[in-house]
C-alpha cells in the first residue's frame, strides 16, 4: 500500500535528508556542474523513487550519499544520515556506514561481483567487515542471508563462482550482500535493468518483501514509472540536474504537475497499447552538462513552453499532497501570464 506523505506508517522522523546538493566534475574547461540544488528526504521504512532519463544526475546524487564520487566533489548542500553529516565526513568514517548503515543494489551484478572469489567468500566479507564474527558464524548467516533471497541449495551456492550464476541469481546475491549488516538505508540504483521481465517482476517482489521484513528505507534509482508504480511511496523526478516534481505517488501517477512527468508517464506501454501504435516519446534528449540551456532546462523539449520558460528560471511551486513542482504553469499567478504569452 503507498503511504500518504504525512502518514505515520511511513516511519517518524528523518532518515536521510539532502539539502540543497550540487555536484561538480572537474573537465579540460573547467568544473561542470551535474547536480543543481537537489533536495529530498527520506524516512525509516519508506521507499523513495528517483527517477528520470539517463543524464538526469540520479546515479550521481546517490553516489554522493555514498561518498563514491570519485574525481566529482559536492560544491556545496548538505547530506545528513540519521542526523550525522556526511558531506565532510571523513573516508574512515564513510567506509564504516557503507554496508553497516547504508548499502548499495548495483545496477550490474556481474560486475559488482569479483570474478575471482566464490559467492560465500563475498557474502561472508560484506558480514566480517562490519560484525564481530568468527567465519563459521559468518558462513551460517551468509547460506541464511542466500536462503532468504530465494536461492536454491544455498549450501551449493555458497562454492559457486558469479559466472556461475544468471543474472537473476547474481542479482538475488546482491541483495543478500546489502542486507547482511541489516542497513537501514538500502540505494537500489537501476537493480532490475540487465533483467528480462519475468526476473525483473520477481526481484522487485523480493525487494519489497525483504525490505518490510527489515524494516529498512529504499532509496530507488530508476527511469521506468512502471516500476515507480510498483515499489515507490514518494517520487523524486529529476530532469538535467534539478529536481522537478516530487510529491506522493498517488498524486504524482494521477496528477503529475510538471509536463516532463506527464511525458515520463505517457511513454509507459500499457496493455491496451495496440502494436500498431507508436509509443509516445520523449523528442530530443537531456542536455549535456555544459551545455544546459537558459530558463527552464526542460523547455527545448517541452511541448507546453510558454516564451517565459525560455528566459527565466520557474519557480518551485508547492502541489496540494506537500509535494513541489518546478515549471511556470505549476504556478497560479504564473498562469495567466503565460498563457497570454504564448498568443503573442
Amino acid at each position: 500500500m503507498v503511504q500518504t506523505e504525512n502518514d505515520p506508517g511511513a516511519g517518524s522522523g528523518t532518515l536521510l535528508q539532502v539539502e540543497d546538493l550540487r555536484v561538480e566534475f572537474p573537465t579540460p574547461s573547467g568544473a561542470v556542474e551535474v547536480v543543481a540544488g537537489v533536495s529530498f528526504d527520506v524516512r525509516p521504512g519508506e521507499t523513495v523513487a528517483v527517477v528520470g532519463e539517463s543524464g538526469s544526475g540520479k546515479s550521481v546524487t546517490s553516489l554522493a550519499v555514498l561518498g563514491l564520487l570519485g574525481p566529482g566533489r559536492v560544491a556545496s548542500g548538505t547530506i545528513t544520515l540519521r542526523g550525522e553529516e556526511l558531506t565532510g565526513a571523513g573516508r574512515d568514517r564513510l567506509r564504516t556506514l557503507r554496508g553497516a548503515e547504508i548499502a548499495m543494489i548495483f545496477q550490474n551484478p556481474m560486475s559488482a561481483l569479483d570474478p575471482l572469489f566464490s559467492v560465500g567468500d563475498q557474502v561472508v566479507e560484506a558480514i566480517r567487515v562490519h560484525r564481530p564474527t568468527t567465519r563459521a558464524q559468518a558462513r551460517a548467516r551468509a547460506v541464511e542471508l542466500l536462503r532468504e533471497v530465494g536461492l536454491p541449495d544455498p549450501e551449493r551456492r555458497m562454492r559457486s563462482y558469479p559466472h556461475e550464476l544468471s543474472g537473476g541469481q547474481q542479482q538475488r546475491v546482491g541483495v543478500a550482500m546489502a542486507l547482511a549488516c541489516d542497513p537501514g538505508l538500502l540505494i537500489a540504483d537501476e537493480p532490475t535493468t540487465a533483467l528480462d521481465v519475468t526476473v525483473e517482476a520477481q526481484i522487485l517482489a523480493l525487494m519489497r518483501r525483504l525490505q518490510a521484513e527489515h524494516g529498512a528505507a529504499l532509496l530507488l534509482i530508476t527511469h521506468d514509472m512502471s516500476v515507480v508504480a510498483r515499489m515507490a511511496d514518494r517520487v523524486v523526478v529529476m530532469y538535467a540536474g534539478q529536481v522537478v516534481e516530487r510529491g506522493r505517488t498517488d498524486r504524482v501517477l494521477a496528477a503529475p504537475a510538471h509536463p516532463y512527468t506527464r511525458a515520463l508517464i505517457t511513454s509507459v506501454p500499457t496493455v491496451d497499447t495496440g502494436r500498431d501504435v507508436p509509443l509516445p516519446a520523449i523528442p530530443g534528449r537531456v542536455p549535456n552538462p555544459s551545455e544546459i540551456p537558459a530558463g527552464c532546462r526542460f523547455h527545448p523539449r517541452c511541448p507546453e513552453a510558454v516564451p517565459r520558460c525560455r528566459t527565466e528560471q520557474p519557480p518551485v511551486v508547492g502541489t496540494p499532497d506537500g509535494g513541489e513542482s518546478r515549471c511556470w504553469l505549476s504556478d497560479p499567478a504564473a498562469e495567466l501570464a503565460g498563457a497570454a504569452g504564448a498568443t503573442r
